[in-house]
């Protein structure tokens, strides 16, 4: 294959129109949507038959109720075909909610790689044409928390010359990259659990009602920060330690559940000699109780970067080499993008964080400084600042582009920019947490038993060139 032929991706859920596409677009005459079941079971590879001259991945549809380790491996292969220019998310156009969910459940998996996303919206001939540019402009919108804004949308009377056209105008800004899905993002995005009996149900009714539990709790959580007292003196450290005592609530239910259900994990691992549905259910607890926690850590980060004194509001980018620098002396005005200070105004007086005791429960939440951090924290806080070099003599290895900046002008981080500077890393502690020692060794089999699954549905699955 030659390597620099622009080459794209078409995933989206069962029904969506994505292989509907793809025959326009390369004028093939592929099955689509049966019965509410996915057709499309292989990955098919074909070149564009307008335009400048693409190929295309047409992959198997998301939401199918059957076979669903294969239709993951089958995405997953489609991926390592060679490296990309685009990922297209195909969404059907329809109530904003529902396009909502079944891009979060896409975009999710390919978070790391949402440059290469674009949004390809069909049906639009179904739409309100009174009301088409305000529901664009409000979709559009929507998709800014995903930190997507790349768009492009179809109907079904567009020829395959316009839709060609209409993607080449995306690819010709774009260069090829390889996009490798690490094991936690494949285990952690893909619904890949099918119940066979009763105790395989069992396991979810228990998962459920932990999830439900922590639902309770974290509305309650959610209202408390969104009625925070933003003037409070010590808000950002009450946000801090709320934050860790959510997750450590989340590492406490996994826990319990593990324990509290050793007897059905016991049981499945005995009757089956392929327990893989039991990890699954115990990795997809993980996962639910996983997104909360991340939502909630969110809602504290924005709480905290209201407070000015906070160190969020001393973190900017140059806006000419993307270096990302925290503001420690002086600098309001203009300098240069690489510059150092002698010395460490900033952290010399900033407020180490104190610790806080939580009582949360469905009736609200609680809280009190614990009394013998104080001691510690006014020991710590009167250490000298250290002097910081200015020519790299210590060893410090210099940066920047040395472009002129008026550090006041610069904007702040934006969220995306924060969560992956400062990612609280509570997805790979959830996705590796280790359960209790009766189940460690059974867990591991089975784990290993999927991985079987998925490496054999890869060798059976192909990419299949037209």
């Amino acid at each position: 294959m030659n390597k620099k032929h622009k080459q794209i991706v078409l995933i989206g859920f069962i029904g969506c129109g994505k292989t509907t596409l793809f025959n326009k677009i390369c004028n093939t005459d592929c099955k689509v949507k049966q019965g509410g079941e996915s057709v499309t079971r292989q990955v098919f590879l074909k070149e564009s038959s307008n335009g400048q001259g693409f190929r295309v991945l047409d992959t198997p549809g998301f939401g199918s109720s059957n076979n669903k380790i294969e239709h993951a491996v089958g995405v997953l292969n489609a991926l390592t075909e060679g490296p990309l220019n685009q990922i297209f998310l195909v969404v059907k156009w329809e109530r904003l909610g529902l396009m909502r969910n079944y891009i979060k459940n896409m975009v999710q998996i390919f978070m790391r790689y949402r440059n290469l996303v674009t949004l390809a919206v069909t049906h639009m001939d179904t739409a309100d044409k009174e009301t088409l540019e305000k529901d664009k402009l409000e979709f559009v919108n929507a998709m800014k928390t995903f930190g997507l804004n790349s768009f492009v949308y179809f109907s079904k009377n567009d020829t395959s010359k316009q839709i060609c056209q209409d993607i080449d105008k995306i690819l010709i800004k774009t260069e090829l990259q390889n996009v490798e899905l690490t094991e936690t993002e494949f285990y952690s995005h893909f619904d890949l659990i099918e119940y066979i009996n009763d105790l395989e149900m069992d396991l979810e009714i228990a998962k459920g009602q932990i999830i439900t539990n922590f639902n309770k709790i974290s509305k309650v959580i959610i209202k408390f920060i969104g009625e925070f007292n933003k003037q409070h003196e010590d808000m950002s450290n009450i946000m801090h330690c709320l934050a860790l005592e959510v997750k450590k609530i989340a590492e406490q239910q996994i826990s319990e559940f593990e324990v509290k259900n050793n007897d059905i994990f016991s049981k499945l691992y005995e009757q089956c000699s392929d327990p893989v549905t039991a990890y699954l259910v115990d990795f997809a607890l993980k996962k639910e109780l996983m997104e909360q926690v991340d939502h909630i850590v969110k809602l504290t980060q924005q709480k905290i970067r209201q407070d000015e004194k906070h160190f969020f509001n001393f973190i900017k980018a140059c806006p000419n080499c993307g270096v990302i620098w925290l503001k420690v002396a002086g600098c309001e005005g203009k300098t240069n993008c690489g510059n150092f200070p002698e010395e460490d105004e900033y952290f010399q007086n900033y407020k180490y964080t104190q610790k806080y005791v939580f009582e949360i429960s469905e009736k609200g939440v609680k809280f009190q400084e614990r009394t013998n951090t104080n001691q510690q924290n006014a020991s710590q806080t009167s250490q000298k600042t250290t002097k910081l070099s200015k020519d790299g003599k210590q060893g410090i290895i210099r940066k920047g582009c040395g472009a002129p900046l008026t550090w006041s002008e610069i904007p702040p981080l934006n969220e995306f920019q924060i969560k992956e500077l400062i990612d609280p890393g509570i997805v790979d502690y959830l996705a590796y947490e280790i359960p209790k020692e009766e189940l460690k060794k059974r867990t591991k089999v089975a784990k290993e038993s999927l991985k079987q699954r998925v490496e054999q549905a890869k060798d059976q699955l192909k990419v299949v060139r037209l």
